[in-house]
């Protein structure tokens, strides 16, 4: 099985071949989603995060399933998978930059969106061949997907509340993720392990939005993004409620939540192999009350030191006006 160094060399292969392959004006902008992600430099933290979906992780665990069960996956195959899943998540994530407001006026990102499709259909036609299975599975998630970018932008246009229903709704967004290994999994024919794929990808990304969501509080609030986290939290000032019995842990508790479904789906799926991840996640969960009540007293010194340095420059510029 590939280890985390020759996953990160595959897919910094596949990113290199993508900025190669897209035309001028797409890959300036490739270019940036690639800063902005911080993929294709030496630091492995960006791909292997234990906070984030295990991405590239994901169908080397798979691959490894099923050379256990009697079905090698090559070596080039596993590579190219990998690739999808880069390109599949950079398309994802242009999508839902031009989506954020920011970047509405650059089409540019519309354009990169298409050109890291194409780029990912052409190297699953090799790996999956003429599957029926799943290029009909292809096919109903992405159109599965396309309703949902409607939904989230409905919702951010609205500026209502979010409610876990909604949440969980726009966590269609994340199905793609599911289509680099579904491919290994056609491939192999074991179709039988797309159930507790789908139930990983689901429940794991979950646990990585709501971490992300708390993260994000204050600027969410303050960009007038919503999400379910600002609507458990309320409308009350964020600094009071980094308690362990307030919101935001039972928040952290729900996030927890979705993250014992994962370990149960991915055990399903891939055995131990994922064993080390789970630890290290759990963990890095447990751990975010703590951190989080740190990053709010370190803005609220910040803040309160800008003030503070606004306060001395008025004072001081009234005194020259007086002088």
């Amino acid at each position: 099985m590939l280890d985390r160094r020759s996953i990160q060399l595959s897919v910094d292969r596949h990113l290199r071949s993508a900025l190669d392959a897209v035309p001028d004006g797409v890959c300036r902008r490739l270019e940036t989603v690639l800063a902005q992600r911080r993929l294709l430099t030496p630091d492995p933290a960006p791909y292997f995060g234990p906070l984030g979906h295990p991405l590239f992780e994901l169908p080397v665990w798979v691959a490894g399933r099923l050379g256990d069960d009697g079905t090698e996956i090559p070596e080039e195959t596993l590579s190219d998978v990998l690739g999808v899943s880069a390109l599949g998540y950079l398309h994802v994530r242009a999508q839902d930059d031009w989506l954020d407001g920011a970047a509405r006026d650059d089409p540019g990102l519309v354009a990169l969106a298409e050109a890291l499709m194409a780029l990912c259909v052409r190297l699953l036609v090799p790996a999956v061949g003429p599957s029926r299975r799943f290029w009909d599975l292809h096919a109903e998630v992405l159109t599965s997907y396309a309703g949902s970018l409607i939904r989230t932008h409905q919702l951010r246009k609205d500026d209502g509340p979010v409610a876990r229903a909604d949440f969980e709704q726009l966590l269609a967004q994340s199905r793609p993720l599911i289509l680099p290994s579904a491919a290994l999994l056609a491939r192999a024919d074991r179709w039988e392990l797309l159930a507790p794929l789908e139930e990983f990808v689901f429940t794991a990304t979950a646990a990585s939005q709501l971490v992300n969501d708390l993260t994000d509080l204050h600027r969410d609030r303050a960009s007038g993004h919503p999400t379910w986290a600002l609507q458990v939290v309320g409308e009350s000032g964020v600094e009071g409620l980094w308690t362990r019995t307030g919101p935001v842990q039972q928040l952290v508790e729900q996030a927890l939540a979705f993250h014992d479904r994962s370990v149960r789906a991915v055990r399903e799926l891939v055995s131990a192999t994922a064993e080390g991840w789970i630890a290290e996640r759990g963990a890095a969960i447990e751990a975010l009350p703590d951190a989080l009540r740190t990053s709010v007293v370190t803005s609220f010194v910040e803040r309160l030191g800008r003030s503070a340095g606004r306060a001395e420059q008025k004072s001081d510029r009234r005194e020259e006006q007086s002088s």
